[in-house]
């Protein structure tokens, strides 16, 4: 297959098995399991932990040796982490299972994406970046339904299928990626531990000596904190802070399938029109509409956290979906167009510890925040930690950016 059509199968693969895991995983770990407000933010911890670990040495394999074995590698491992996860419902085993979760997605992250910048350039990518969003939101309609379907049976089913699922995408991927056009960043007479330091040293001179690197590291650590601590007690905020009234009065699985089957209706809408009106050669035009965004998720998450209105909440909780969804292409966008073909990956790799990091140091205070105060305290901190994004955003129309028009 051809790289485009290989990585927009793999969004598609991607929304479709991710949400199957994504649409029950948090109600399995609420309800089944028991959770509370902290060890639901230490499970996500446990994951961050991992991915700020991996982070770099995976980027650095992918750059050194290859990225299609790095992605292959990677979905393997995910398979393994949602089959264990979901096979026990006990703390331990899901933080366990989390943390192999984050080693898994680090052998993904930087090298799906520097993969295909170098298979068909950094402008092509760059717009496949936005159709492989789309892709992933119609292949979430199917994981959405069937989710709903077997987690009306058993909560787990879908997690444990996903799981097997990712593991043969793993051997399909293995056998439809080309990689024709990588060149190993290392030099051919180095060992291979004096070849990965060599490419570790070149990834880091390259967001030295660039200060829009620099500035999208800080707002990666920014939103990472803010994430965590939503992603974790947003679900719990509904299920715990409001009384469904009696047309909502389903199973969770039913309600939270809707939810992110209306979440990624708008997101293939929000997506529609970044492709059409944002030019992603025009990074000044990126840095404006990552501020929009920004704001927009802020006011919608005070909003969502401190209204008591269940309308209001779940239309806040669905609207935050797509606002969130299109961040990512736009920011890889901004990112491919100042780093260097051959420590693609491991620079990459660097913005995703950027965002463990701070989901990481993040996390556990919101969670303990949560559990002594109640989690609409708890999401309105979240919400306001956004605030130096946005101030970064601003900082970078004074910074000259590779590609700026």
């Amino acid at each position: 297959m051809s790289a485009p059509r290989i990585y927009l199968a793999s969004k598609f693969a991607w929304g479709l098995l991710f949400y199957m895991m994504a649409t029950v995983s948090m109600i399995y770990q609420v309800d089944m399991a028991g959770l509370n407000a902290l060890e639901l933010v230490l499970v996500g911890t446990a994951l961050e932990v991992s991915a700020f670990l991996f982070e770099i040495p995976t980027g650095v394999v992918a750059d050194t040796y290859s990225r299609k074995l790095s992605v292959v590698i990677g979905y393997m491992i995910l398979g393994f982490s949602f089959v264990l996860s979901a096979s026990f419902p006990v703390f331990y085993v899901i933080a366990a299972g989390s943390f192999l979760l984050g080693i898994g997605w680090t052998f993904i992250s930087g090298a799906h994406q520097a993969w295909l910048a170098d298979e068909v350039g950094e402008s092509e990518a760059a717009t496949l970046y936005l159709k492989g969003e789309k892709l992933s939101s119609y292949g979430a309609f199917f994981g959405i339904g069937l989710a709903v379907l077997l987690g009306s049976v058993q909560i787990n089913y879908p997690f444990i299928l996903s799981g097997v699922l990712f593991c043969c995408w793993s051997v399909f991927a293995w056998f439809a990626m080309t990689e024709s056009h990588f060149e190993p960043a290392s030099v051919a007479h180095l060992n291979s531990y004096a070849k990965m330091t060599h490419t570790f040293s070149r990834g880091l001179v390259t967001v030295r000596r660039s200060s829009t690197l620099i500035l999208l590291m800080l707002v990666g650590v920014v939103f990472g904190t803010f994430s965590e601590g939503y992603d974790r007690l947003s679900t719990a905020h509904l299920l715990r802070s409001f009384e469904f009234p009696a047309p909502l009065g389903y199973q969770p699985v039913v309600l939270f399938g809707a939810f992110a089957a209306m979440g990624n209706v708008l997101c293939i809408g929000v997506v529609h029109l970044a492709e059409r009106y944002v030019d992603t050669d025009n990074v000044r035009q990126i840095a404006n509409t990552l501020t929009l965004l920004t704001v927009s998720i802020l006011s919608g998450v005070a909003c969502f956290a401190l209204t008591g209105h269940v309308w209001l909440a779940i239309f806040m909780y669905v609207a935050l979906m797509p606002l969130r969804q299109v961040v990512e292409p736009l920011t890889l966008a901004w990112l491919n167009r100042n780093i260097d073909a051959p420590v693609r990956a491991t620079v990459l790799s660097m913005h995703s510890q950027a965002d463990a990091l701070g989901q990481t140091g993040g996390g556990p205070g919101i969670g303990l925040l949560g559990r002594e105060f109640g989690l609409r305290i708890a999401l309105v901190t979240t919400a306001i930690l956004l605030l130096p994004a946005i101030w970064l955003y601003q900082r970078s129309h004074g910074i000259r950016n590779r590609g700026n028009t």
